[in-house]
Formats: C-alpha cells, sequence, structure tokens
C-alpha cells in the first residue's frame, strides 16, 4: 500500500436507515447500512456501534424544590475529584454488533445490510435539564455504523437518536360482576324495531375549552402569550412550556450576545455601503431605530441517502448545474462560489477539445448529514436569508442571560410542523445536489431522517434606517457580529 494511502480513508461511504429516531429502553433498533465503494481494499468488519454520554455543566448551587428522577440521575461513573465549576462529559454506554465478518470490497461495490441493537433498558433516557445540585445535565445517545479499514482510516456515520422511558401499560378496567353473571337477552324482532325507532341521535359531549394560561406553571409569574404563540417561555424563570399540551420543552438552548448597540449599528453600516454603486450610503442614511430581539429557530440534525440517474458527458452542462446550484445555495461560502466558477471555465476550455465525447446513463446514490434550522415564526422575517446556529457557542437556556432591554419572541409552530418544514427544504436541497453532478436528471429519490427538534433562541439586532423616504432594516447577528440580511437601496442616488 502506498505511503500516503495509508493515512487517507478509502473512497467509500456508509449510510444508515432507520425506520424511527424514537426508542423507549429496552427497546431493540433496527435498521439498514448500504456500503458503496470507489475502491478496491480490504474490510476487516462492518459494525453497528450504541454510544451514550452524560454531559455535567455547572450549575447554581442545591435547588430544594427538584427531586432526582430516573431522567436526572447520573448512570455514569464520574469522577469525584472534578470540580463542580468545570464542564465535563463521562461515557455512560458503548456496545456494538457485528453485521459482517472481514470481507473484500470491490471497486463499484454496492451492497445492503441489516442490523439490530439493543438499548439497555437499565440506564437513562435523552435528557437535558437541571439537576437538584443546579448543574445541568445533557445525556445523549448516538448510533454509529462502521466500515472497520485496517491500517487505515475507518469509514463511518453516526447520528443522535432519542431514547425515552417506557410509558406504563394503562390499567384494566375490571369486568363488571352483573355482566358476568347473565348476559342480556336480545329482544324479539318487533322488539328491536320499536328500540330503534324510539332510539335518539347521539349528541357528542363538547371537549371542554382549553385552558388560558396567564401564568407560569412552575414559578407562578405572570404570562401573556399572543393568540399564534404555541410555545411560550416564562420572562423570570425560564420555564417553556407547550401551550397545547402544557409538556415541558426540556431541549431548549440559547445564544448570548456579545453586542454592544453601536458594535450593531456599525455592522449595519458597513453593509448599507457594500458594493462599489453604494458606497457612502451610510452617511446620508438617518439611524432611526435599534432593537435586540431574541429570535426563536428550530434545529433538527437530519442524514439523506439519495439515488439518482441522469445523462453525463458533456461535461460543461454538468458544471453548470453546479454553478448554479453554488450561487443559489445560501449555505455555500463565497469561496465554494468562486471555486466553482473558476471549474466551470475550465471545464468549458476542456469541452471544446474534446467534441467528440459521448454521453452515458448514470445511477449513482450519495449520502449527506446537515444540522439544519428553521426560523420558528409564522410571521416570517424575510430580512433573514439563512442562520446557521452556531452549535459550538450553544448554551443551556438560561433567561438571566437576557437583558431587560431586549424583546423576547414565543415560537408560532411547534417541532412537529417544523420537522415537515426541514424535511421538504432538506429534499430540495438533495435534489439540487444531484442536478449538479450530471447534466440531465432523470430521477431523484431521497430518503430522508429527521432527528429530534431542539429550540435555540439567537439574539438579533434590527437596525432600521431611513434614506431619501425609504424605511429599511438590517439584521445583525448578535453571537457573531455577522449580518444577516436586509434591506438597502440599489444604488447611491437611486
Amino acid at each position: 500500500m502506498p505511503l500516503f494511502k495509508s493515512f487517507k480513508a478509502p473512497n467509500a461511504t456508509i449510510s444508515m436507515t432507520l425506520s424511527k429516531d424514537n426508542f423507549t429502553l429496552g427497546e431493540t433498533v433496527t435498521g439498514d447500512i448500504t456500503v458503496t465503494s470507489q475502491e478496491e481494499f480490504e474490510a476487516d468488519e462492518i459494525r453497528a456501534e450504541l454510544l451514550a454520554f452524560e454531559k455535567l455543566k455547572p450549575g447554581g448551587g442545591l435547588i430544594r424544590d427538584i427531586s432526582e428522577s430516573q431522567e436526572t440521575r447520573l448512570y455514569s461513573s464520574p469522577n469525584p475529584n472534578t470540580k463542580t465549576t468545570a464542564t465535563v462529559e463521562y461515557p455512560m454506554h458503548r456496545g456494538q454488533v457485528k453485521i459482517s465478518q472481514k470481507l473484500r470490497i470491490t471497486s463499484g461495490y454496492s451492497q445492503q445490510f441489516t442490523f439490530k441493537i439493543t438499548v439497555p433498558s437499565n440506564l437513562g433516557p435523552t435528557f437535558q435539564g437541571m439537576r437538584r445540585d443546579g448543574r445541568w445535565l445533557q445525556r445523549t445517545w448516538i448510533l454509529k455504523t462502521v466500515l472497520a479499514v485496517g491500517g487505515r482510516p475507518d469509514v463511518e456515520t453516526k447520528r443522535d437518536i432519542y431514547v425515552s422511558i417506557p410509558s406504563a401499560a394503562p390499567p384494566q378496567t375490571p369486568s363488571s360482576p352483573a355482566l358476568a353473571i347473565a348476559a342480556p337477552v336480545a329482544p324479539t324482532a318487533p322488539a328491536a324495531q320499536s328500540a330503534q325507532a324510539m332510539e335518539l341521535p347521539v349528541v357528542p359531549t363538547p371537549a371542554p375549552p382549553r385552558e388560558v394560561i396567564t401564568s407560569c406553571t412552575r414559578c407562578g409569574a405572570p404570562v401573556s402569550p399572543n393568540q399564534e404563540d404555541l410555545i411560550i417561555t416564562c420572562r423570570y424563570c425560564g420555564f417553556t412550556i407547550s401551550l397545547a399540551t402544557q409538556e415541558e420543552i426540556k431541549t431548549h438552548s440559547m445564544l448570548e450576545n456579545h453586542l454592544f448597540t453601536q458594535q450593531a449599528v456599525e455592522a449595519a453600516q458597513k453593509y448599507m455601503d457594500k458594493g462599489i454603486l453604494r458606497s457612502g450610503v451610510s452617511r446620508d442614511a438617518q439611524i432611526t431605530n435599534v432593537k435586540l430581539r431574541y429570535v426563536p429557530f428550530w434545529v433538527f440534525p437530519a442524514n439523506t441517502l439519495t439515488s439518482y440517474t441522469g445523462i453525463t458527458g458533456a461535461g460543461l452542462a454538468g458544471e453548470m448545474h453546479q454553478v448554479q446550484e453554488a450561487l443559489t445555495d445560501k449555505r455555500a461560502s463565497k469561496l465554494v462560489k468562486f471555486g466553482k466558477l473558476m471549474k466551470a471555465g475550465a471545464s468549458a476550455y476542456i469541452e471544446t477539445q474534446q467534441k467528440n465525447r459521448k454521453p452515458v446513463t448514470v445511477s449513482l446514490s450519495f449520502s449527506s448529514h446537515y444540522v439544519w434550522p428553521i426560523l420558528a415564526r409564522r410571521t416570517m422575517i424575510t430580512e433573514i436569508n439563512y442562520y446557521d446556529v452556531p452549535a459550538a457557542r450553544k448554551i443551556p437556556f438560561d433567561v438571566g442571560k437576557i437583558s431587560s432591554d431586549s424583546e423576547f419572541l414565543n415560537t408560532e409552530f411547534n417541532g412537529e410542523e417544523a420537522k415537515v418544514k426541514v424535511r421538504a427544504e432538506v429534499e430540495a436541497k438533495e435534489r439540487l445536489l444531484a442536478s449538479g453532478r450530471v447534466d440531465t436528471l432523470q430521477s431523484c429519490n431521497t430518503n430522508v431522517t429527521v432527528g429530534d427538534g431542539e429550540l435555540v433562541h439567537a439574539p438579533i439586532w434590527f437596525v432600521h434606517y431611513s434614506l431619501r423616504g425609504e424605511n429599511y432594516v438590517i439584521l445583525v447577528d448578535g453571537s457573531g457580529g455577522k449580518v444577516l440580511g436586509g434591506g438597502r437601496p440599489l444604488f447611491k442616488f437611486s
């Protein structure tokens, strides 16, 4: 084996498909693994691993009104010498099953395997919340599939799964002694007809009206949800609850604001002047209002396996598809877009040198992993082109870190509605990627598995300004200082 090849994973992919993402303690997880390769090599084994970790973050000390439960207790073995002021992570579980023995992988290989692995019944469920000792506990379950390669990096894929406590079986209603002694006697035909004639229509009992919440169910502070709000957060204690089910939303995080008002204004002014024809716009613009708002987003992990067929061979057309994909993709960086343009220019030259290339029909597949955010407001904030929630800067939701003069926006649709939107957007993204790999896309089928959502509140500065009688607003990310979008004139003197 060449020296440099030993430092590189094989040119292969392993993807995982599950029928669902929610499991209970003690349940067996069943799924399929698809292995494809464009390189020949020897694989030691294929295996599935089930991992669980418990992360402890510092808190504010003992909370007397919270008792430890099956969710909040620790199942790992923390180091007693670790300071409670440090954030630490401990392994709670590591299990694996071997799916395949050593096998020879050939170029063009594509094979599907089925696996089963059981979630232990004596451990803790997926959880994120406060313990009685005041520390924040985050328990995560991860399912990983591995194509192990001796002497080279393995090929693997992983995804978070949601593990819950099994619901108790409903108690059975004891049978009535009267019914056990004697069965009812069926009426004769005339009597039955008479009873049918006298039978009155059954009027369904109307459901009682849903109680309107006017105070926090945890601390008793007053709350006043709007008509559109489905999930609200108490501004006094940070308790987040669904108005429909009155259940706590436990997976709630936030980003801290790191900008002062003047810094947000300066970022907006630089955005106003962006472009040769807009130079000096900020000098003529009048700032009319600056407001910090905490805006809710739903964030979902999503895994995809896309199979597609198409025609390739006229290289320029395929490259132009990729250019279109890069230019329209709000997630693509400027460097990626520039690289696609350069590549298309080179392909155009090559195309003129290879006029006799023949079109070929191909059938391929690829897998992707996304962490996909979606704005959790029906009243859309159109200035947000796209917001990439920075996972590294997320912290557990802490109402104490929200300034009193900022505005807090509640959530206007629930996680299930958000999941449907994410699935549709991911499918559209995958189709765009597939079309960029061929000249003519004939068919495209994407299997999307969306994990459990997390509610994240992000600080966003709304900088309003006026220019020659027109009003505009620019949005600035308070956690990183990046301009998310906004209005500005086409030309300085338009």
